[in-house]
């Protein structure tokens, strides 16, 4: 039978269809507690009709015309080529126009947001680490039948490179290869948006250089809007969800090597003489400069004080990330000092000189 029955007594389906009068009436026995029944499948509430039934039958009563429906449903031989079929022969009503839309896959997991789940993820959890406007852009962005993943791992950094991209195209500020990009992109961002376009562009920071400023601040998003000083009032709003959005991806998605602090501990290092005439020399030398220089001439003079005290300049990258975050690597080294700035390198280093 295309259709099931529950018990109307003991709300099983142990049930058996014994009969069925020809327009609207099934006779049914339930084989647990021996109830027995006539339903009218009109406005009987216990029955329910088999999916690739129950669908079409949807279509006819709510006059559908069109419905996209995932890749499995427009399988060859799946329930969208029965539902057409029994649409147009039982239900005389045609089958909707419709096209295939592809699966969504997670990639990397949000850590302890959905341990109590399993591997569930939800809405909730993708907007832990992105901002609304983000999620849209995942799938404004996305062609329907393209698959796409949601990712928790690094790539939250590529997709946020993208977006922001995407936003300064629509802006102007950046321009696009030609008239048919920008439309697309235009396009593309004014969907992302969830209140329609903000009266600005907002504030941008690209996403790795804003998790390494959270992670110097150790997590305090004020201090990091404090020491903006191109930001706008109506701009804060929305990269406070950002520098938001960017802490819990550190704190619960990223991986470990991602992750620093600055050193608190005042333990010195155990050192070369090479190795901490070298420090030393980054301290006298170095600092004095680091909020002056760009990153590629202070990245260049570490290399040279490296030259000068014969050791290679990756021992002294070492040194230094050790020195600052008890970790062999860390971020892009020139750019990490001119974050964290002079006084506080000053306070790390001083041990040393």
């Amino acid at each position: 039978w295309p259709v099931a029955a529950f018990c109307a007594s003991c709300n099983k389906d142990t049930t058996e269809i014994r009969s069925y009068d020809g327009e609207w009436l099934l006779d049914y026995h339930c084989t647990s507690c021996g109830y027995e029944a006539k339903a009218d499948i009109r406005s009987a509430k216990e029955l329910k009709l088999g999916w690739r039934v129950d669908w079409p039958m949807r279509w006819a009563y709510e006059k559908t015309l069109f419905e996209p429906a995932g890749k499995d449903h427009h399988s060859q031989g799946g329930s969208f080529d029965t539902a057409r079929l029994v649409s147009e022969k039982i239900y005389n009503w045609p089958a909707p126009v419709s096209f295939r839309y592809d699966f969504i896959g997670i990639k990397g997991t949000p850590g302890k947001m959905s341990s109590s789940k399993g591997k569930v993820v939800d809405l909730y959890d993708v907007l832990e680490v992105y901002q609304p406007e983000l999620v849209r852009y995942l799938f404004a962005g996305t062609r329907p039948n393209t698959e796409f993943s949601i990712s928790f791992d690094l790539d939250v950094i590529k997709t946020y490179e993208d977006y922001d991209k995407t936003e300064r195209i629509a802006w102007g500020v950046e321009k696009a290869k030609n008239e048919q990009v920008y439309a697309k992109e235009r396009r593309v961002y004014e969907l992302s948006q969830v209140d329609g376009m903000p009266s600005i562009m907002p504030y941008q920071m690209g996403f790795r250089h804003l998790c390494n400023l959270l992670q110097t601040a150790s997590g305090d998003i004020d201090a990091v809007i404090a020491n903006l000083t191109d930001i706008k009032e109506e701009q804060i709003g929305r990269f406070k969800e950002r520098c938001i959005c960017a802490w819990n991806w550190i704190r619960e998605c990223s991986p470990e090597d991602f992750r620093f602090s600055l050193r608190s501990n005042g333990e010195k290092i155990a050192l070369e003489d090479a190795e901490l005439k070298a420090l030393q020399r980054v301290a006298e030398e170095v600092l004095p400069q680091v909020e002056v220089l760009e990153e590629k001439p202070l990245s260049q003079l570490l290399y040279d004080i490296a030259k000068d005290e014969g050791i290679e300049p990756k021992a002294l990258f070492k040194v230094l990330y050790q020195a600052l975050i008890e970790k062999d690597q860390g971020p892009r080294l020139a750019s990490f000092m001119k974050i964290i700035g002079k006084e506080k390198l000053q306070t790390l280093l001083s041990i040393y000189t």
